[in-house]
């Protein structure tokens, strides 16, 4: 699909010759792509590469002991616990892993995650759910901190309440026994991009030191971690880039009989498992329990050691993927009817939407349109809606402005959901529309891509992917190193793919050959120019038993 309008490409400021100095010690690729990243000495790099330096103490986290002594207590008299999580792969995996941390110490222990149509965190048909099944002391994980008046129902209801969460709290925190989130004011901890199952882990961790003396025996779950934090899409810089390295060579080594099933369903080699295998493979499969069927199917998988149970579940959970990829599309072209492109904000509000498809569609329209986009179900009396924004504008901030209007919201700068009443839906997205205008400039609504240096082709090192290798695990804020090339030449250009919607090229710059492959730009085919300016990654491809290089293509215009 070509984009509506043409991509910007900014270049990243070069690098001083101050800071080339502190980085003398790496290659001139890689001290560009260091400083790009905000690392600009010696000491920084360091803390970069020897991943083991940001182990943070759990302990920092405010709340965090108060919350071990409390769970200590329930596990001696046996009390009832609840680890109440969310029905996103970060929710699922929270839960999956305290649960079985809580087990594993001797605690009276359910897992409980509610069905998507319940909404998003704590209700108090939830917490009623519980109170009926004695629960005395629920132990949130990935929630919570936007739900003050439902957890004070449980607290009326005589449940105490631990809240771990990640998420950006509104102005009121619960009032609980003890919350862990260090995005809470005042809290002392030096990462604050955890994700849910990342604090979750540090519970676990300090749980360990209290009981066993040593932290060491909760990384025995870092295969669930890993796959929370990367689903959730958090920065893998400072401790996310530990825990999801250790945690790759958890999986990559697992045992977990769920996790080992469904890498094997969805066709991965386990040995070889990166953070692009978690994100559109493993990911997208535990979500899609929750989108179409229930959430605790996923749930489920995680946490059997039934092998036939674990092949049935994991083949499920792949048909529901397959299903979930066309009522997408499906969504995605009925929304693309109802928009308008005039607006700063896209929406597209339908009875016939799946509610646990919307985020996947607004996604999708924010990459097409580039642009903050609304995708909502609309119901009886309420409206459920996902949003997805641009970096020019903080999603949830602006639902902040509009709370009167809302029943519950939260979410991150980028993505965040809501349930409005349908009476107030007209007014929200009006409120929502005059902060966009006020806050968004027409031509920050061009599409761009980030790139890290303007290199000539032909003196990319023949080892280029040796150095690229320092950068992983990638994801979010460490992303893929972005090339960009100019005046190439094009040996020959072809589609590929079942509808011709990929190309495949051959480039050459003076002596030098590369393969390509540019996705969804097919539309080249026809009118490919023979010099080319291109933004691209560099990769491995493996055919016939041998790896070769080969460039990705993000973008490419005809060589100016």
């Amino acid at each position: 699909m070509q984009m509506l309008n043409e991509k910007e490409w900014i270049v990243a400021p070069k690098i001083p010759n101050e800071v080339k100095l502190e980085l003398n010690d790496y290659s001139e690729i890689m001290q560009q792509l260091l400083y790009n990243r905000g690392i600009t000495n010696a000491l920084s790099a360091s803390l970069f590469f020897d991943k083991e330096i940001n182990a943070f103490d759990p302990h920092l986290l405010n709340g965090i002991q108060t919350a071990v002594e409390r769970i200590q207590d329930a596990i001696h008299s046996q009390e009832k616990i609840a680890v109440f999580g969310d029905y996103d792969a970060d929710g699922i995996t929270s839960t999956a892993m305290l649960t079985e941390v809580l087990a594993f110490l001797g605690a009276k222990v359910i897992a409980y995650i509610p069905e998507r149509e319940d909404g998003y965190g704590v209700s108090t048909n939830a917490i009623n759910y519980l109170h009926d099944l004695d629960i005395s002391l629920v132990i949130t994980v990935d929630c919570g901190i936007r739900s003050p008046e439902e957890l004070k129902y449980a607290q009326d209801l005589e449940m105490e309440v631990i809240v771990t969460d990640h998420h950006v709290p509104a102005e009121i925190i619960p009032h609980v026994h003890s919350v862990i989130c260090p995005r809470v004011p005042g809290d002392q901890y030096p990462d604050k991009n955890l994700s849910g199952v990342g604090v979750a882990y540090k519970l676990a961790q300090a749980l360990f030191f209290a009981i066993e003396g040593s932290m060491e025996p909760a990384d025995h779950w870092l295969d669930l971690v890993a796959i929370g934090t990367v689903a959730d899409v958090v920065p893998l810089l400072g401790e996310n880039r530990l825990i999801v390295s250790k945690g790759l060579r958890a999986i990559r080594f697992s045992k977990r009989t769920g996790l080992v099933s469904l890498i094997n369903t969805a066709g991965f080699d386990q040995r070889k498992i990166n953070t692009f295998d978690i994100s559109f493979g493993i990911a997208p499969r535990l979500n899609a329990a929750g989108r179409l069927d229930s959430p605790k199917k996923a749930l489920e998988l995680l946490m059997t050691s039934d092998p036939a149970r674990a092949g049935l579940l994991s083949q499920e959970l792949d048909d529901l993927n397959r299903k979930r990829q066309r009522e997408t599309l499906n969504m995605q072209e009925l929304a693309q009817t109802r928009i308008d492109e005039n607006k700063m904000i896209i929406v597209a509000i339908h009875e016939d939407f799946n509610s646990g498809l919307v985020g996947l569609v607004s996604a999708k329209l924010t990459e097409y349109f580039y642009r903050p986009s609304i995708v909502g179900y609309k119901g009886k009396e309420y409206t459920r809606a996902s949003c997805r924004s641009i970096p020019e504008f903080h999603i949830t901030h602006a639902l902040d402005k509009c709370e009167n209007l809302l029943v519950r919201h939260g979410g991150h700068a980028m993505a965040a959901g809501f349930t409005v009443a349908n009476e107030n839906i007209d007014l929200l997205l009006h409120e929502l529309e005059l902060v966009a205008e006020e806050e968004l400039d027409p031509g920050d609504l061009r599409p761009k891509i980030n790139v890290d240096l303007e290199y000539p082709l032909r003196l990319l090192p023949e080892k280029i992917l040796e150095d690229l290798d320092q950068l992983e695990p990638l994801g979010a804020e460490n992303s893929e190193a972005v090339f960009l090339s100019r005046d190439v030449s094009v040996k020959y250009a072809r589609t590929v793919g079942k509808d011709e919607n990929h190309l495949k090229l051959r480039l050459k710059d003076n002596h030098v050959e590369f393969d390509a492959i540019a996705f969804n730009q097919g539309y080249w085919g026809k009118e490919m120019p023979n010099r080319i300016d291109i933004v691209y990654s560099v990769e491995r491809n493996h055919y016939n038993g041998n790896i070769y290089k080969q460039l990705r293509i993000k973008d490419l215009k005809p060589a100016q």
